[in-house]
């Protein structure tokens, strides 16, 4: 019995044994390739884009709150990394003025008296606090600044050719700045102790795509040209925003400023990112001389 133990095993080892061969064939490979492509790189990005906060409610509004485009730019900077002739990764930190722009009617808008159920209920009331002619049409504007940080994966053609395709895509996460909302071209403050950041997340994250060229100008630099598109994953509003009036009794319950009912209301941005990168390309070691040596003798005939 012990014997035949000793055969199993031995069988059993002898069939690992291949795949073990082929998984450390594998990652001597990439060792051994790793730093003929690996490098660094640096640069400066600016995305010219248009913004939107989507939201199924406001969409359907009709005459009272219609969209209008809101363009804005997104400069920063990367930190990336490529592994080889076709995949890479990289880190961004863009400064993003975003938001939405809207128009309408006032005449048609009604009143939801539970809390803003569609956003030109909140345009009416804040036209009102703050003194501004509710005039016909109206125009309003939410503005929103994040520090976005995408985090990337990169695939290309061969990025060794003088133009190749490029792309990336990964999630971002958006951290606040500022939010203000603007009535007929006048900031506004809202009543009741609110702050305009107080009713967006201090935190999202979206999902981004980017699509384009890149164009090697020398050996360390790179420009390219992407179209770049992120998309909220999450509700953009902070919809746990309280208040409460002040002829309110003590210890009355809490106001929530969006109705219990209004949609999520998403960050949308789709433009044209313009990158320019500094790859830090390692340099080729020379080939090892030979050892010295005796000289060799030929034999005389």
């Amino acid at each position: 019995m012990y014997v035949s133990m000793l055969k199993k095993t031995a069988r059993q080892k002898a069939a690992k044994a291949p795949l073990a061969s082929k998984v450390i064939a594998v990652c001597a490979l990439c060792l051994a390739t790793g730093p003929v492509f690996a490098q660094l790189d640096f640069g400066l990005k600016c995305n010219i884009q248009t913004s939107a906060l989507i939201n199924s409610q406001d969409q359907a509004a009709g005459p009272e709150l219609d969209y209008k485009n809101n363009v804005g730019v997104a400069p920063g900077i990367e930190v990336g990394y490529t592994f080889n002739k076709h995949f890479g990764a990289e880190i961004n930190f863009l400064y993003s003025k975003q938001g939405q722009g809207y128009k309408g009617d006032p005449t048609v808008i009604t009143t939801n008296a539970t809390g803003v159920l569609i956003l030109s209920n909140e345009f009416k009331a804040l036209a009102s606090s703050n003194n501004i002619a509710f005039t016909t049409p109206y125009t309003a504007r939410i503005d929103l600044t994040y520090i976005k940080i995408p985090l990337l994966l990169r695939y290309t053609g061969n990025n060794t050719k003088k133009i190749f395709f490029s792309s990336f895509i990964g999630p971002q996460f958006d951290l606040l700045s500022s939010a203000k909302t603007q009535i007929n071209g006048t900031n506004t403050t809202f009543p009741y102790g609110i702050k305009n950041e107080d009713l967006y997340k201090k935190t999202t994250v979206d999902a981004v795509l980017g699509l384009g060229a890149g164009m090697n100008l020398s050996k360390n630099i790179v420009l390219s040209v992407h179209l770049r598109l992120d998309w909220g994953l999450g509700d953009a509003e902070n919809k746990s925003e309280t208040y409460t009036l002040p002829t309110s009794p003590p210890g009355a319950s809490s106001i929530k400023f969006y109705d219990p009912s209004r949609a999520a209301n998403h960050n949308a941005t789709g433009g044209g990112l313009i990158s320019l990168t500094y790859k830090l390309v390692k340099k080729a070691k020379a080939p090892a001389k030979p050892a010295p040596g005796k000289p060799k003798v030929t034999p005389k005939k």
